[in-house]
């Protein structure tokens, strides 16, 4: 079976070990839409580059990168990088270069068009891949409490028009998805995550946790829950000495980081305000203790796939899908949104419970089991090509 798949920097992460298991499996043509001169980007953790627009192969601009990451692609069949170059998503240079993708797919001629997320710049172009069946990732079920723009919801109108088969990452938002969209639920497939295994090649330094730190790391916006992390921290340090909670990534546009309380019993708030670049995410996450997820509302989270692939337990908020993703006593804990009484206590309580070593051990054999277990990559791309023999039909 060809399969193209197009993917985009945001989803790199997850793109990197879903292409290494399932190019076992099919003949794989990855297209990585990227803007460049915009870089680093998560996993794309490189100075901006002054690419021409368009198809570009992508082997020789991503050598740079660690070697364990570009395994992931090494038995891939065609790599390409989609590269925009424009800001704005309706610039007409970015609509060629939809469009002359589009075309190049097309005459591809693959058994089915995989769509990771959905990339906005592409959707106005799918009615060039002509007839090919398209199975779509719909990352955000029931998008997030932050508004969403004009734009979005018309690249997800003109997207779902044309799936045959979607792809959905947890099983709490499945039904009211159909429902809302009116999708028949056969054409609906709820298949997890797994780790972000690359990000621990980045890793350049032996750093190791201490007992004591909280890791709060990602992009934030107001449903990340850092205000309630905030009124909880006070209460975390006065059954924890020297508590050191770090807040980790720069804020959304229009979000105002909250000014961070005064622990006692030694405790400290450190705040690191901006790009986190992988090197850095690597160290952060080896000296985290528990990494914290105290969102108000979520579909799943990358935060706890990347704390997974450093073998941390989570403490996160029973919304949405995350519940699915963290399995009480094994990998970390759950409280309700919006509780700091909970979410204190959570956090206390399991970082005096992992002063033990051996207590620590076990968590992370837990997680590294769960790992190969319920969120196998193996068994993703497993349940993925089952997808797509059904969508080729």
């Amino acid at each position: 079976m060809r399969v193209a798949y197009y993917t985009e920097a945001p989803f790199f992460d997850l793109s990197l070990s879903f292409m290494r298991e399932m190019a076992r499996r099919v003949e794989l043509h990855v297209f990585l839409q990227v803007r460049p001169r915009t870089w680093p980007e998560g996993q794309l953790d490189l100075p901006p580059a002054n690419l021409p627009a368009g198809l570009v192969p992508a082997r020789p601009v991503l050598a740079a990168l660690p070697a364990g990451v570009q395994a992931a692609w090494q038995g891939v069949a065609g790599f390409y990088l989609v590269v925009h170059n424009q800001p704005q998503a309706l610039h007409p240079a970015n609509g060629w270069v939809s469009h002359h993708v589009a075309r190049f797919v097309h005459r591809l001629q693959p058994d089915v068009v995989h769509l990771e997320g959905l990339p906005g710049r592409l959707a106005w172009a799918l009615p060039e891949l002509g007839g090919l069946p398209l199975v779509l990732t719909v990352h955000d079920p029931l998008p997030h409490s932050s508004a969403r723009g004009w734009k979005d919801t018309l690249a997800r109108r003109l997207a779902f028009a044309r799936a045959r088969h979607f792809i959905l990452h947890n099983r709490a938002q499945a039904a009211e998805f159909t429902a809302r969209h009116g999708i028949d639920p056969g054409r609906v497939h709820t298949i997890p995550l797994g780790a972000y295994e690359a990000l621990p090649h980045w890793s350049d330094s032996a750093a190791t946790d201490d007992g004591r730190t909280l890791l709060f790391f990602g992009q934030i916006s107001a449903y990340k829950g850092l205000e309630t992390l905030y009124q909880a921290a006070p209460q975390v340090a006065e059954r924890v000495p020297g508590l050191r909670l770090v807040v980790a990534g720069r804020p959304a546009p229009g979000y105002t980081l909250p000014s961070p309380p005064a622990l006692a019993n030694g405790g400290r708030v450190e705040v690191i305000g901006r790009h986190i670049g992988n090197a850095e995410l690597a160290r952060l996450f080896q000296e985290a203790t528990v990494v914290v997820c105290p969102y108000s509302d979520a579909t799943q989270s990358g935060v706890i796939l990347t704390a997974y692939a450093f073998a941390r337990p989570v403490v996160a908020t029973r919304v949405g899908g995350l519940p699915e993703y963290v399995w009480e006593g094994e990998t970390g804990a759950l409280v309700p949104p919006r509780d700091p009484a909970a979410l204190a206590s959570a956090l206390a309580g399991l970082l005096n419970d992992l002063r033990q070593p051996a207590l620590r051990a076990r968590y992370a054999r837990r997680i590294r089991a769960r790992c190969a277990r319920d969120l196998a990559w193996e068994r993703i791309a497993r349940e993925t090509l089952r997808v797509y023999e059904q969508a080729a039909r």
